[in-house]
C-alpha cells in the first residue's frame, strides 16, 4: 500500500484540508478523489501528492449558466 497526501478544497473554508489516503495505486487514489467529490458537494477540488510529487488534481466541474 502507498500512502498519497490530499489537500481538498472545501467551499466553506479558505484554507484546504489535508487528509492521507491508502491506497494500493495511483488510479485507485484518483477513484476515490472522483468518489470523495460526487459524495461531498461543498468539496471542489481534490489535489493528490505522494510525498513533495503533485500527481494529479481532480476538480469539480464548473455549472454552466
Amino acid at each position: 500500500m502507498r500512502t498519497f497526501t490530499c489537500l481538498v478544497t472545501d467551499r466553506r473554508y479558505s484554507i484546504p484540508t489535508l487528509t492521507f489516503y491508502l491506497a494500493a495505486d495511483e488510479n485507485r487514489a484518483r477513484e476515490f478523489a472522483r468518489w470523495d467529490l460526487a459524495l461531498n458537494p461543498q468539496h471542489s477540488a481534490f489535489e493528490v501528492r505522494e510525498g513533495d510529487r503533485l500527481l494529479f488534481v481532480e476538480e469539480r466541474p464548473q455549472a454552466a449558466g
